[in-house]
C-alpha cells in the first residue's frame, strides 16, 4: 500500500464522520468520554504541536502515530485546504486500516507507548 492508499482511507474515514480534524479539536476530543481511539500527526507538523500532541495522548492513553504526510497531504486527505497538523480517529475499523496501510509504506512513525 502507498501513501495514497492511507490518504485514501483518511479520507473515507472523514467522509463517514469518524474523525475528529485539527489540533484545538482533537485535544479537546482526548477529553471526552467517547475519546477518540487513534490520532494521527503530520509528520511536517510543528515540534511542539507534535509534543503537546504526544504528551495528551500518553496521558489519555490513546495510541499517537505520526504518518509520512506533510501537513497539506493531511489536510487534502480530509478534503480540507491549507494545512492540518493532526486527525483523530473514533471508530477501530478506521484505526486497524490506517494502521495497515501506514505500516505497509514502510516510512510511517512509531506508535507510542499509550495504548
Amino acid at each position: 500500500m502507498k501513501p495514497n492508499k492511507l490518504t485514501g482511507i483518511i479520507g473515507l474515514a472523514k467522509k463517514a464522520g469518524k474523525t475528529v480534524c485539527g489540533t484545538p479539536l482533537v485535544c479537546l476530543s482526548l477529553r471526552e468520554k467517547t475519546k477518540p481511539c487513534l490520532v494521527l500527526v503530520s509528520l511536517s507538523a510543528s515540534p511542539s504541536t507534535r509534543d503537546k500532541l504526544r504528551y495528551k495522548c500518553e496521558y489519555y492513553r490513546v495510541p499517537l502515530v505520526t504518518l509520512p504526510l506533510s501537513t497539506e497531504e493531511l489536510a487534502n486527505a480530509v478534503g480540507k485546504g491549507g494545512s492540518m497538523a493532526c486527525v483523530a480517529v473514533t471508530d477501530i475499523g478506521f484505526k486497524k486500516a490506517i494502521l495497515a496501510a501506514a505500516e505497509s509504506t514502510g516510512k510511517d512513525g512509531a506508535l507510542s507507548d499509550s495504548e
